[in-house]
Protein backbone atom coordinates (compact mmCIF):
# COMPACT_ATOMS: atom_id res chain seq x y z
CA UNK A 1 0.00 0.00 0.00
CA UNK A 2 0.79 3.70 -0.28
CA UNK A 3 4.15 4.28 2.06
CA UNK A 4 2.31 7.52 2.80
CA UNK A 5 -1.09 6.37 4.19
CA UNK A 6 -3.62 4.01 3.15
CA UNK A 7 -6.57 6.24 2.65
CA UNK A 8 -8.08 3.97 -0.28
CA UNK A 9 -7.87 0.33 1.77
CA UNK A 10 -11.52 0.20 3.05
CA UNK A 11 -13.05 1.41 0.40
CA UNK A 12 -12.60 -2.15 -1.31
CA UNK A 13 -11.70 -5.89 -0.19
CA UNK A 14 -9.95 -7.98 -2.71
CA UNK A 15 -10.65 -11.63 -3.36
CA UNK A 16 -7.66 -13.30 -1.51
CA UNK A 17 -8.10 -16.15 -3.37
CA UNK A 18 -8.20 -14.71 -6.81
CA UNK A 19 -4.98 -11.99 -6.16
CA UNK A 20 -3.00 -15.11 -5.32
CA UNK A 21 -3.80 -16.89 -8.73
CA UNK A 22 -3.44 -13.59 -11.09
CA UNK A 23 -0.09 -13.10 -9.23
CA UNK A 24 0.80 -16.69 -9.76
CA UNK A 25 0.22 -16.61 -13.22
CA UNK A 26 1.68 -13.06 -13.59
CA UNK A 27 -0.76 -11.25 -14.56
CA UNK A 28 -0.72 -9.11 -11.37
CA UNK A 29 2.47 -8.39 -10.03
CA UNK A 30 4.39 -5.45 -7.65
CA UNK A 31 5.07 -3.17 -10.73
CA UNK A 32 2.79 0.14 -11.09
CA UNK A 33 2.04 2.26 -13.50
CA UNK A 34 4.74 4.89 -12.60
CA UNK A 35 6.96 2.04 -12.76
CA UNK A 36 6.34 1.36 -16.51
CA UNK A 37 6.60 5.30 -17.43
CA UNK A 38 9.74 5.22 -15.57
CA UNK A 39 10.92 2.12 -17.60
CA UNK A 40 10.23 4.06 -21.03
CA UNK A 41 11.93 7.43 -20.10
CA UNK A 42 15.09 5.45 -19.01
CA UNK A 43 14.75 2.97 -22.81
CA UNK A 44 13.99 5.92 -25.28
CA UNK A 45 13.88 9.54 -24.05
CA UNK A 46 13.98 11.59 -27.18
CA UNK A 47 11.07 9.48 -28.66
CA UNK A 48 7.70 11.89 -29.31
CA UNK A 49 5.42 10.50 -26.55
CA UNK A 50 2.50 12.58 -27.37
CA UNK A 51 1.35 15.24 -29.64
CA UNK A 52 -2.13 17.26 -30.18
CA UNK A 53 -3.91 19.02 -32.75
CA UNK A 54 -3.15 22.32 -30.45
CA UNK A 55 0.68 22.27 -31.74
CA UNK A 56 1.81 20.82 -27.95
CA UNK A 57 4.78 18.20 -28.88
CA UNK A 58 6.62 16.27 -26.05
CA UNK A 59 9.38 13.50 -26.35
CA UNK A 60 9.38 11.17 -23.04
CA UNK A 61 11.83 13.23 -21.33
CA UNK A 62 10.52 16.67 -22.25
CA UNK A 63 7.03 15.26 -20.55
CA UNK A 64 8.98 13.68 -17.59
CA UNK A 65 10.29 17.15 -17.03
CA UNK A 66 7.08 19.08 -16.89
CA UNK A 67 4.95 16.34 -14.90
CA UNK A 68 7.49 16.09 -12.51
CA UNK A 69 7.12 20.17 -11.84
CA UNK A 70 3.67 19.80 -11.69
CA UNK A 71 4.20 16.64 -9.44
CA UNK A 72 6.24 18.85 -7.18
CA UNK A 73 3.47 21.49 -7.18
CA UNK A 74 0.90 19.09 -6.03
CA UNK A 75 2.99 18.18 -3.33
CA UNK A 76 3.29 21.56 -2.04
CA UNK A 77 -0.54 21.62 -1.98
CA UNK A 78 -0.81 18.70 0.61
CA UNK A 79 -1.59 16.31 -1.97
CA UNK A 80 -0.46 12.87 -1.03
CA UNK A 81 -0.78 9.16 -2.23
CA UNK A 82 -4.33 8.01 -2.12
CA UNK A 83 -5.45 11.43 -2.84
CA UNK A 84 -8.08 12.05 -5.28
CA UNK A 85 -6.56 14.57 -8.64
CA UNK A 86 -9.83 15.65 -10.80
CA UNK A 87 -9.03 16.40 -14.67
CA UNK A 88 -11.32 17.42 -17.18
CA UNK A 89 -9.43 18.33 -19.72
CA UNK A 90 -9.95 17.39 -23.70
CA UNK A 91 -7.33 15.27 -25.67
CA UNK A 92 -4.72 17.81 -24.93
CA UNK A 93 -1.29 16.56 -23.88
CA UNK A 94 -1.37 18.43 -20.75
CA UNK A 95 -4.10 15.21 -19.76
CA UNK A 96 -0.37 13.13 -20.05
CA UNK A 97 1.51 15.50 -18.10
CA UNK A 98 -0.86 15.63 -15.70
CA UNK A 99 -1.54 11.72 -15.55
CA UNK A 100 1.92 11.36 -15.04
CA UNK A 101 2.00 14.06 -12.35
CA UNK A 102 -0.09 11.97 -10.51
CA UNK A 103 1.56 8.66 -10.68
CA UNK A 104 4.90 10.10 -9.32
CA UNK A 105 3.20 11.36 -6.17
CA UNK A 106 0.75 8.68 -6.07
CA UNK A 107 -2.28 10.54 -6.34
CA UNK A 108 -5.19 9.17 -7.91
CA UNK A 109 -6.92 10.60 -10.82
CA UNK A 110 -10.26 11.01 -11.92
CA UNK A 111 -10.67 11.98 -15.69
CA UNK A 112 -14.35 13.87 -16.45
CA UNK A 113 -15.64 14.36 -19.44
CA UNK A 114 -15.31 18.25 -20.95
CA UNK A 115 -19.52 17.30 -21.35
CA UNK A 116 -20.17 17.41 -17.93
CA UNK A 117 -21.54 20.37 -16.48
CA UNK A 118 -22.50 22.25 -12.83
CA UNK A 119 -24.73 20.22 -11.26
CA UNK A 120 -23.45 16.25 -12.59
CA UNK A 121 -19.53 18.51 -11.60
CA UNK A 122 -20.74 19.00 -8.49
CA UNK A 123 -21.94 15.50 -7.75
CA UNK A 124 -18.26 14.03 -8.98
CA UNK A 125 -16.32 15.99 -7.12
CA UNK A 126 -17.67 15.87 -3.62
CA UNK A 127 -18.30 12.21 -4.16
CA UNK A 128 -14.51 12.18 -4.97
CA UNK A 129 -13.43 14.44 -2.38
CA UNK A 130 -11.17 16.18 -4.97
CA UNK A 131 -8.00 17.93 -3.72
CA UNK A 132 -7.02 19.65 -6.93
CA UNK A 133 -9.27 19.99 -10.09
CA UNK A 134 -7.37 21.04 -13.33
CA UNK A 135 -9.99 22.41 -16.16
CA UNK A 136 -9.40 24.36 -19.49
CA UNK A 137 -9.56 27.88 -19.44
CA UNK A 138 -12.31 27.77 -22.14
CA UNK A 139 -13.04 24.72 -25.03
CA UNK A 140 -16.08 24.43 -27.52
CA UNK A 141 -16.92 28.42 -26.46
CA UNK A 142 -17.80 27.22 -22.91
CA UNK A 143 -16.20 29.48 -20.14
CA UNK A 144 -15.29 26.58 -16.92
CA UNK A 145 -13.61 29.10 -14.87
CA UNK A 146 -16.89 31.02 -15.30
CA UNK A 147 -18.66 27.46 -14.02
CA UNK A 148 -16.95 26.83 -11.62
CA UNK A 149 -17.92 29.84 -9.64
CA UNK A 150 -20.90 28.72 -8.73
CA UNK A 151 -20.10 25.30 -7.48
CA UNK A 152 -16.33 25.81 -6.35
CA UNK A 153 -17.45 27.07 -2.50
CA UNK A 154 -20.40 23.73 -2.12
CA UNK A 155 -16.80 21.63 -2.70
CA UNK A 156 -15.32 21.66 1.26
CA UNK A 157 -12.30 19.43 0.11
CA UNK A 158 -11.02 21.46 -3.18
CA UNK A 159 -8.07 23.15 -1.74
CA UNK A 160 -6.96 24.58 -5.42
CA UNK A 161 -8.24 24.81 -9.40
CA UNK A 162 -5.99 24.93 -12.21
CA UNK A 163 -6.42 26.18 -15.52
CA UNK A 164 -4.89 24.81 -18.80
CA UNK A 165 -4.96 27.74 -21.50
CA UNK A 166 -3.51 26.69 -24.32
CA UNK A 167 -1.99 30.24 -24.80
CA UNK A 168 -5.09 32.02 -24.51
CA UNK A 169 -4.67 34.70 -21.85
CA UNK A 170 -5.93 33.60 -18.66
CA UNK A 171 -6.66 37.67 -16.13
CA UNK A 172 -7.10 35.28 -12.85
CA UNK A 173 -5.78 31.94 -11.34
CA UNK A 174 -3.21 29.40 -11.61
CA UNK A 175 -2.52 28.14 -15.20
CA UNK A 176 -0.83 25.23 -15.30
CA UNK A 177 1.85 26.90 -17.79
CA UNK A 178 2.84 29.18 -14.98
CA UNK A 179 2.90 25.64 -12.59
CA UNK A 180 5.44 24.08 -14.75
CA UNK A 181 7.82 27.32 -15.16
CA UNK A 182 7.77 28.23 -11.31
CA UNK A 183 8.78 24.54 -10.26
CA UNK A 184 11.44 22.10 -10.45
CA UNK A 185 11.20 18.55 -10.89
CA UNK A 186 10.10 16.27 -8.16
CA UNK A 187 12.81 14.38 -6.18
CA UNK A 188 11.90 11.63 -5.29
CA UNK A 189 8.72 9.95 -6.32
CA UNK A 190 6.01 8.50 -3.62
CA UNK A 191 6.36 4.96 -3.32
CA UNK A 192 3.01 3.21 -3.78
CA UNK A 193 2.00 -0.35 -4.36
CA UNK A 194 0.52 -2.22 -7.08
CA UNK A 195 -2.93 -3.10 -5.70
CA UNK A 196 -3.37 0.85 -4.72
CA UNK A 197 -6.06 2.49 -6.58
CA UNK A 198 -4.37 4.16 -10.00
CA UNK A 199 -8.16 5.80 -11.66
CA UNK A 200 -11.44 6.51 -10.26
CA UNK A 201 -13.20 6.53 -13.73
CA UNK A 202 -16.48 8.04 -14.35
CA UNK A 203 -18.72 5.97 -16.29
CA UNK A 204 -21.50 7.46 -19.12
CA UNK A 205 -24.28 7.27 -16.07
CA UNK A 206 -26.71 4.30 -16.51
CA UNK A 207 -28.12 5.69 -12.93
CA UNK A 208 -29.59 8.67 -11.98
CA UNK A 209 -26.17 10.36 -11.90
CA UNK A 210 -22.57 9.18 -12.85
CA UNK A 211 -21.20 5.87 -10.81
CA UNK A 212 -17.44 6.13 -10.00
CA UNK A 213 -15.25 2.78 -11.20
CA UNK A 214 -12.48 2.04 -9.04
CA UNK A 215 -9.17 0.58 -10.82
CA UNK A 216 -5.55 -0.59 -9.25
CA UNK A 217 -2.78 0.00 -11.43
CA UNK A 218 -2.60 -4.18 -11.45
CA UNK A 219 -5.87 -3.85 -13.04
CA UNK A 220 -4.88 -1.41 -16.03
CA UNK A 221 -1.51 -3.30 -16.30
CA UNK A 222 -3.18 -6.45 -17.00
CA UNK A 223 -5.95 -5.00 -19.21
CA UNK A 224 -3.66 -3.00 -21.38
CA UNK A 225 -0.83 -6.14 -21.45
CA UNK A 226 -3.37 -8.82 -22.33
CA UNK A 227 -5.13 -5.87 -25.36
CA UNK A 228 -1.80 -5.39 -26.96
CA UNK A 229 -1.03 -8.87 -27.11
CA UNK A 230 -4.32 -9.68 -28.29
CA UNK A 231 -3.76 -7.51 -31.32
CA UNK A 232 -0.02 -7.31 -31.64
CA UNK A 233 0.71 -3.66 -30.44
CA UNK A 234 3.83 -2.62 -29.83
CA UNK A 235 6.45 0.22 -29.52
CA UNK A 236 6.44 0.50 -33.55
CA UNK A 237 2.88 1.94 -33.34
CA UNK A 238 1.55 5.35 -33.63
CA UNK A 239 -1.75 5.41 -31.94
CA UNK A 240 -4.61 7.98 -33.19
CA UNK A 241 -7.05 8.82 -30.57
CA UNK A 242 -10.29 10.96 -31.89
CA UNK A 243 -11.93 9.48 -28.58
CA UNK A 244 -11.93 11.44 -25.09
CA UNK A 245 -9.18 11.26 -23.30
CA UNK A 246 -11.28 11.43 -20.18
CA UNK A 247 -13.37 7.97 -21.63
CA UNK A 248 -12.20 4.83 -20.82
CA UNK A 249 -11.31 3.97 -24.56
CA UNK A 250 -9.25 7.31 -24.60
CA UNK A 251 -7.53 6.95 -20.99
CA UNK A 252 -6.02 3.45 -21.31
CA UNK A 253 -5.83 3.17 -25.50
CA UNK A 254 -5.29 6.52 -25.97
CA UNK A 255 -2.90 7.64 -23.06
CA UNK A 256 -1.72 4.26 -21.10
CA UNK A 257 -1.09 1.74 -23.23
CA UNK A 258 1.28 4.09 -25.80
CA UNK A 259 3.55 4.88 -22.47
CA UNK A 260 3.47 1.48 -21.52
CA UNK A 261 4.59 0.08 -24.92
CA UNK A 262 6.89 3.15 -25.74
CA UNK A 263 4.95 3.60 -28.21
CA UNK A 264 3.28 7.34 -29.96
CA UNK A 265 0.13 8.99 -29.12
CA UNK A 266 -1.79 11.58 -31.71
CA UNK A 267 -4.44 12.86 -29.66
CA UNK A 268 -7.17 14.49 -31.30
CA UNK A 269 -9.22 16.66 -29.33
CA UNK A 270 -11.97 17.40 -31.35
CA UNK A 271 -13.33 14.48 -33.62
CA UNK A 272 -13.62 15.57 -37.41
CA UNK A 273 -12.81 12.77 -39.90
CA UNK A 274 -10.86 14.69 -42.50
CA UNK A 275 -8.72 16.12 -39.66
CA UNK A 276 -8.57 12.47 -38.30
CA UNK A 277 -7.85 10.78 -42.21
CA UNK A 278 -5.06 14.01 -42.52
CA UNK A 279 -3.48 12.71 -39.06
CA UNK A 280 -3.49 9.27 -40.32
CA UNK A 281 -2.11 10.60 -43.03
CA UNK A 282 1.08 12.82 -42.15
CA UNK A 283 1.80 11.24 -38.52
CA UNK A 284 1.92 7.73 -40.11
CA UNK A 285 -0.33 6.28 -37.54
CA UNK A 286 -0.75 2.87 -38.06
CA UNK A 287 -3.74 2.17 -34.92
CA UNK A 288 -6.35 4.10 -34.34
CA UNK A 289 -9.56 3.39 -31.74
CA UNK A 290 -13.43 4.72 -31.59
CA UNK A 291 -16.93 4.39 -31.57
CA UNK A 292 -19.25 3.67 -34.77
CA UNK A 293 -19.95 7.06 -35.79
CA UNK A 294 -16.05 8.11 -36.34
CA UNK A 295 -16.38 4.95 -38.53
CA UNK A 296 -19.39 5.78 -40.15
CA UNK A 297 -17.91 10.03 -40.75
CA UNK A 298 -14.63 8.22 -41.77
CA UNK A 299 -16.06 6.26 -44.35
CA UNK A 300 -18.11 9.52 -45.62
CA UNK A 301 -14.98 11.66 -45.86
CA UNK A 302 -13.18 9.09 -47.81
CA UNK A 303 -15.81 8.69 -50.39
CA UNK A 304 -15.18 12.61 -51.12
CA UNK A 305 -11.46 12.66 -50.91
CA UNK A 306 -8.68 10.59 -51.20
CA UNK A 307 -6.00 10.16 -48.23
CA UNK A 308 -2.67 8.29 -47.80
CA UNK A 309 -3.78 5.50 -44.96
CA UNK A 310 -1.52 2.96 -46.22
CA UNK A 311 0.40 3.13 -42.38
CA UNK A 312 -3.27 2.59 -40.82
CA UNK A 313 -2.98 -0.97 -39.47
CA UNK A 314 -6.90 -1.70 -38.43
CA UNK A 315 -9.32 0.61 -36.61
CA UNK A 316 -10.80 -0.65 -33.00
CA UNK A 317 -14.45 -0.33 -32.92
CA UNK A 318 -15.73 -0.43 -29.38
CA UNK A 319 -18.40 1.07 -27.33
CA UNK A 320 -21.62 0.04 -29.36
CA UNK A 321 -22.72 -2.74 -31.77
CA UNK A 322 -21.22 -1.69 -35.41
CA UNK A 323 -23.36 -2.63 -38.46
CA UNK A 324 -22.19 -5.50 -40.47
CA UNK A 325 -22.24 -3.45 -43.42
CA UNK A 326 -20.14 -0.82 -41.98
CA UNK A 327 -17.70 -3.11 -41.98
CA UNK A 328 -17.58 -4.48 -45.59
CA UNK A 329 -17.68 -0.88 -46.44
CA UNK A 330 -14.74 -0.08 -44.75
CA UNK A 331 -12.33 -2.72 -46.29
CA UNK A 332 -13.33 -1.64 -49.51
CA UNK A 333 -11.71 1.80 -48.45
CA UNK A 334 -8.88 0.27 -47.40
CA UNK A 335 -9.39 0.00 -43.38
CA UNK A 336 -9.78 -3.24 -41.69
CA UNK A 337 -12.52 -2.83 -38.42
CA UNK A 338 -11.32 -4.85 -35.90
CA UNK A 339 -14.20 -5.00 -32.96
CA UNK A 340 -13.88 -5.23 -29.15
CA UNK A 341 -16.37 -5.05 -26.60
CA UNK A 342 -15.55 -4.06 -22.44
CA UNK A 343 -17.31 -1.99 -20.16
CA UNK A 344 -15.52 0.97 -17.79
CA UNK A 345 -15.84 -1.74 -15.16
CA UNK A 346 -14.11 -4.16 -17.58
CA UNK A 347 -12.25 -2.44 -20.13
CA UNK A 348 -12.14 -4.39 -23.37
CA UNK A 349 -11.96 -7.76 -22.67
CA UNK A 350 -13.13 -9.71 -25.86
CA UNK A 351 -11.82 -8.26 -29.05
CA UNK A 352 -11.21 -9.51 -33.16
CA UNK A 353 -7.99 -10.72 -33.79
CA UNK A 354 -6.30 -8.87 -36.93
CA UNK A 355 -5.60 -12.43 -38.62
CA UNK A 356 -9.39 -13.63 -37.88
CA UNK A 357 -11.61 -14.67 -41.17
CA UNK A 358 -13.45 -12.22 -42.46
CA UNK A 359 -17.04 -13.81 -41.09
CA UNK A 360 -15.55 -12.95 -37.53
CA UNK A 361 -14.92 -9.84 -38.04
CA UNK A 362 -17.93 -9.15 -39.47
CA UNK A 363 -20.39 -11.72 -37.46
CA UNK A 364 -18.49 -10.74 -33.96
CA UNK A 365 -17.40 -8.78 -31.11
CA UNK A 366 -14.31 -10.72 -30.58
CA UNK A 367 -12.51 -13.63 -28.48
CA UNK A 368 -11.71 -13.23 -24.70
CA UNK A 369 -8.39 -11.58 -24.52
CA UNK A 370 -5.54 -13.63 -22.01
CA UNK A 371 -6.38 -14.21 -18.55
CA UNK A 372 -10.44 -12.79 -18.62
CA UNK A 373 -13.45 -15.41 -18.44
CA UNK A 374 -16.45 -14.67 -19.86
CA UNK A 375 -19.83 -16.50 -20.10
CA UNK A 376 -23.25 -16.37 -20.60
CA UNK A 377 -26.11 -16.69 -17.72
CA UNK A 378 -29.90 -16.81 -16.99
CA UNK A 379 -31.64 -14.33 -14.85
CA UNK A 380 -30.59 -16.31 -11.54
CA UNK A 381 -27.13 -15.92 -13.33
CA UNK A 382 -26.37 -19.77 -14.19
CA UNK A 383 -24.53 -20.59 -17.46
CA UNK A 384 -26.84 -21.15 -20.42
CA UNK A 385 -25.69 -23.63 -23.15
CA UNK A 386 -23.21 -22.31 -25.95
CA UNK A 387 -25.32 -20.54 -28.42
CA UNK A 388 -28.19 -19.08 -26.24
CA UNK A 389 -28.68 -15.72 -25.24
CA UNK A 390 -28.08 -14.90 -22.03
CA UNK A 391 -26.75 -11.93 -19.84
CA UNK A 392 -22.90 -11.13 -20.39
CA UNK A 393 -20.20 -11.93 -17.40
CA UNK A 394 -16.49 -11.35 -17.26
CA UNK A 395 -13.90 -12.14 -14.64
CA UNK A 396 -10.18 -11.86 -14.89
CA UNK A 397 -7.41 -9.05 -13.31
CA UNK A 398 -8.87 -6.54 -15.14
CA UNK A 399 -12.14 -5.89 -13.89
CA UNK A 400 -13.00 -2.93 -11.29
CA UNK A 401 -12.61 -3.07 -7.90
CA UNK A 402 -15.81 -1.57 -6.99
CA UNK A 403 -17.83 1.67 -6.81
CA UNK A 404 -16.38 4.29 -5.02
CA UNK A 405 -18.23 4.77 -1.84
CA UNK A 406 -21.08 2.51 -3.11
CA UNK A 407 -20.62 -1.16 -1.64
CA UNK A 408 -24.20 -1.89 -1.94
CA UNK A 409 -24.26 -0.58 -6.08
CA UNK A 410 -21.05 -2.91 -6.28
CA UNK A 411 -22.39 -6.01 -4.85
CA UNK A 412 -25.27 -5.94 -7.67
CA UNK A 413 -22.70 -6.32 -10.36
CA UNK A 414 -19.97 -7.79 -8.73
CA UNK A 415 -20.67 -11.52 -7.01
CA UNK A 416 -17.76 -12.49 -4.56
CA UNK A 417 -15.87 -14.64 -6.82
CA UNK A 418 -15.37 -11.86 -8.98
CA UNK A 419 -17.93 -11.97 -11.96
CA UNK A 420 -19.13 -8.87 -12.98
CA UNK A 421 -22.49 -8.68 -14.87
CA UNK A 422 -22.56 -5.49 -17.41
CA UNK A 423 -26.32 -6.12 -18.12
CA UNK A 424 -25.72 -6.74 -21.12
CA UNK A 425 -27.04 -10.03 -23.39
CA UNK A 426 -25.35 -11.45 -25.91
CA UNK A 427 -24.60 -15.02 -28.00
CA UNK A 428 -21.43 -17.24 -27.20
CA UNK A 429 -20.35 -19.52 -30.57
CA UNK A 430 -18.43 -23.12 -29.89
CA UNK A 431 -15.57 -21.50 -30.48
CA UNK A 432 -15.94 -18.79 -28.08
CA UNK A 433 -16.39 -15.31 -30.27
CA UNK A 434 -19.01 -13.47 -28.45
CA UNK A 435 -21.88 -11.09 -30.73
CA UNK A 436 -23.51 -8.89 -28.22
CA UNK A 437 -27.37 -8.93 -29.30
CA UNK A 438 -29.17 -6.56 -26.85
CA UNK A 439 -29.35 -5.54 -23.12
CA UNK A 440 -31.14 -5.96 -19.94
CA UNK A 441 -30.47 -2.13 -18.94
CA UNK A 442 -32.84 0.84 -19.79
CA UNK A 443 -30.09 2.85 -21.81
CA UNK A 444 -29.74 4.28 -24.71
CA UNK A 445 -26.20 3.88 -26.53
CA UNK A 446 -25.56 7.17 -28.61
CA UNK A 447 -22.31 7.12 -30.05
CA UNK A 448 -20.55 4.60 -28.03
CA UNK A 449 -22.26 6.71 -24.88
CA UNK A 450 -24.45 5.36 -22.27
CA UNK A 451 -27.29 7.26 -21.88
CA UNK A 452 -29.88 6.94 -19.12
CA UNK A 453 -33.40 6.42 -20.03
CA UNK A 454 -34.50 7.15 -16.34
CA UNK A 455 -32.22 10.23 -15.69
CA UNK A 456 -33.74 12.20 -19.15
CA UNK A 457 -37.40 11.11 -18.30
CA UNK A 458 -36.84 12.56 -14.72
CA UNK A 459 -35.97 15.94 -16.17
CA UNK A 460 -38.20 16.45 -18.84
CA UNK A 461 -40.68 15.52 -16.10
CA UNK A 462 -39.73 18.59 -14.52
CA UNK A 463 -40.79 20.73 -17.74
CA UNK A 464 -44.30 22.63 -16.51
CA UNK A 465 -46.48 20.93 -19.66
CA UNK A 466 -45.20 17.80 -19.39
CA UNK A 467 -47.50 14.85 -17.27
CA UNK A 468 -45.87 11.34 -18.49
CA UNK A 469 -42.89 10.11 -20.49
CA UNK A 470 -41.47 7.52 -22.01
CA UNK A 471 -38.21 7.69 -23.28
CA UNK A 472 -36.17 5.25 -25.86
CA UNK A 473 -33.50 4.69 -28.25
CA UNK A 474 -34.37 4.99 -32.21
CA UNK A 475 -32.22 4.18 -34.67
CA UNK A 476 -29.35 6.34 -36.12
CA UNK A 477 -27.33 5.41 -39.25
CA UNK A 478 -24.48 7.19 -37.92
CA UNK A 479 -24.66 7.56 -34.35
CA UNK A 480 -26.22 3.68 -33.68
CA UNK A 481 -29.04 5.06 -31.52
CA UNK A 482 -30.81 8.60 -31.17
CA UNK A 483 -32.70 9.97 -28.08
CA UNK A 484 -37.22 9.53 -28.84
CA UNK A 485 -38.99 10.90 -25.53
CA UNK A 486 -42.95 9.95 -25.64
CA UNK A 487 -44.98 12.94 -23.90
CA UNK A 488 -48.19 13.47 -22.52
CA UNK A 489 -48.98 16.96 -22.11
CA UNK A 490 -51.03 18.67 -18.78
CA UNK A 491 -52.20 21.43 -21.31
CA UNK A 492 -52.02 20.10 -25.02
CA UNK A 493 -53.77 23.12 -26.49
CA UNK A 494 -50.28 24.58 -25.46
CA UNK A 495 -47.98 22.24 -27.56
CA UNK A 496 -44.55 21.23 -27.00
CA UNK A 497 -42.07 21.54 -29.57
CA UNK A 498 -38.60 20.10 -29.80
CA UNK A 499 -36.75 23.50 -29.52
CA UNK A 500 -38.50 24.11 -26.34
CA UNK A 501 -37.71 21.05 -24.84
CA UNK A 502 -34.01 21.27 -25.81
CA UNK A 503 -34.13 24.99 -24.26
CA UNK A 504 -35.62 23.67 -21.22
CA UNK A 505 -32.96 21.30 -20.41
CA UNK A 506 -30.39 23.54 -21.27
CA UNK A 507 -31.25 26.12 -18.68
CA UNK A 508 -31.09 22.97 -16.15
CA UNK A 509 -27.42 22.51 -17.31
CA UNK A 510 -28.24 19.36 -19.21
CA UNK A 511 -25.19 18.55 -21.87
CA UNK A 512 -26.44 18.21 -25.33
CA UNK A 513 -25.53 14.79 -25.30
CA UNK A 514 -28.62 13.96 -23.34
CA UNK A 515 -30.94 16.27 -25.05
CA UNK A 516 -34.24 14.54 -26.81
CA UNK A 517 -33.78 14.57 -30.68
CA UNK A 518 -37.22 13.53 -31.04
CA UNK A 519 -40.59 14.59 -29.08
CA UNK A 520 -43.78 12.54 -29.82
CA UNK A 521 -46.26 14.14 -28.50
CA UNK A 522 -49.09 11.08 -27.48
CA UNK A 523 -52.73 11.40 -25.63
CA UNK A 524 -51.68 8.38 -23.18
CA UNK A 525 -48.40 6.21 -22.56
CA UNK A 526 -48.81 1.60 -23.10
CA UNK A 527 -48.65 0.54 -19.86
CA UNK A 528 -48.44 -2.95 -18.29
CA UNK A 529 -51.33 -3.88 -15.52
CA UNK A 530 -48.70 -2.96 -12.82
CA UNK A 531 -48.18 0.56 -14.48
CA UNK A 532 -44.78 0.35 -16.27
CA UNK A 533 -44.43 1.99 -19.22
CA UNK A 534 -43.77 -0.48 -21.86
CA UNK A 535 -41.16 0.35 -23.50
CA UNK A 536 -40.92 -2.23 -26.06
CA UNK A 537 -43.94 -0.66 -27.60
CA UNK A 538 -42.90 2.99 -27.91
CA UNK A 539 -39.54 1.55 -29.62
CA UNK A 540 -41.89 -0.19 -32.13
CA UNK A 541 -43.94 2.34 -32.94
CA UNK A 542 -40.63 4.44 -33.56
CA UNK A 543 -39.27 1.64 -35.73
CA UNK A 544 -42.37 1.89 -37.76
CA UNK A 545 -42.84 5.83 -38.14
CA UNK A 546 -39.31 6.40 -38.71
CA UNK A 547 -39.51 3.29 -41.82
CA UNK A 548 -42.82 4.82 -43.46
CA UNK A 549 -40.59 8.21 -43.58
CA UNK A 550 -38.07 7.04 -45.05
CA UNK A 551 -40.37 5.12 -47.81
CA UNK A 552 -41.93 8.66 -48.22
CA UNK A 553 -38.09 10.18 -48.50
CA UNK A 554 -37.07 7.78 -51.19
CA UNK A 555 -40.34 8.50 -53.25
CA UNK A 556 -39.90 12.22 -53.67
CA UNK A 557 -37.63 12.14 -56.41
CA UNK A 558 -40.40 10.19 -58.58
CA UNK A 559 -43.45 11.89 -56.87
CA UNK A 560 -41.66 15.50 -58.15
CA UNK A 561 -40.38 13.99 -61.45
CA UNK A 562 -45.07 13.72 -61.91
Amino acid sequence: MCKDGDKMSMEFKFNEERKREYRKMGYWGDATLADYWQTTVLKVPEKVAVIDLQGSIYTYAELDDAAGRVATFLKKLGVTPGDIVSVQLPGWSEFTVIYVACLKIGAVINPICTRIHADELLYILNKCETKVLFIPSEFKNYDYAEMLKSISPKIPSLIQVVMVDKGKKVVNGITLEKVIREHSPLECNSKCGADDLAAVMVTSGTESFPKCVMLTHNNIISSEKAFAASINLNYLDIMLMPAPVTHATGFHHGVILPFMLGAKSVLQDIFNSDTSLSLIENEKCTVSMGSTPFVYDILIALKKKKYNISSLRFFICGGAPIPRHMVKDALKEGIKIISCYGATESVPHTVVRPDDPIERVINTDGLVVQGTEIRAVDEKRRPVAVGVEGEEASRGPNVFMGYFKEPELTAKVLDEDGWYYGGDLCIIDKNGYIRITGRKKDIIIRGGENVSCNEIEELLLQHPNIRETGVVGMFDERLGEKICAYVVLNDPSKGLTLEETKAFLYKKNVCKGKHPERIEIVESLPRTMSGKVQKFVLRKFIKEKLEEEKKIIDRLPILISK
